[in-house]
């Protein structure tokens, strides 16, 4: 991974958070999903052309939505456009590369996963409790914690993700028990 991005991605971390009167939760939270698709790699077949997009799926938050498509406005993640879109059913993720949840249960999210199997798409979700010991890969924590997110790798390698140790270095590492026949 770049060194560049890396400082890059923690100094803006920090102004971010420094700062925090000037941006609402969902700034913080869409740029650090922006930031994230940049310390993950995808696999080669993840894209089917070089002019595909790359695209977050938004499921539940409409508001979020909205900030996150203004956030990465004219963004790009590894040369390609970035684009958001909203998704209210498992089979809206099909050309998604990551997926947010916001405002769903964790029964929800599993029928996300069990249509997902072992997609290269990167989910993250927005406080959702077990999301990563179910097989999510990154999952916001509350506001006063002491880690900002917690990350599965387990389930990102599952999925082909290599997801950088840079950002599992930010990270409080969640394994799954996931026991498959």
């Amino acid at each position: 991974m770049n060194r560049r991005l890396v400082i890059l991605f923690l100094s803006c971390t920090y102004y971010l958070f420094a700062f925090p009167q000037q941006y609402t939760e969902y700034e913080l939270k869409a740029a650090y999903l922006f930031n994230f698709a940049k310390f993950v790699e995808f696999p080669e077949k993840t894209f089917s052309s070089y002019k595909d997009p790359f695209i977050i799926g938004v499921y539940g938050n409409e508001a979020f939505l909205d900030v996150l498509q203004t956030i990465i406005k004219g963004r790009t993640v590894y040369n390609r456009n970035v684009i958001a879109i909203g998704i209210s059913q498992p089979e809206d993720i099909v050309n998604c590369q990551i997926v947010y949840f916001s405002r769903i249960t964790i029964n929800q999210a599993m029928l996300f996963f069990e249509y997902l199997g072992n997609k290269p798409v990167l989910t993250v979700a927005d406080n959702v409790e077990y999301f990563c010991e179910k097989g999510g890969m990154i999952n916001f924590t509350p506001q006063y914690s002491q880690k900002r997110f917690e990350i599965n790798p387990n389930a990102a390698q599952r999925a082909n993700l290599i997801i950088s140790s840079k950002l599992l270095s930010l990270a409080k590492i969640v394994n799954d028990a996931e026991v498959k026949f």
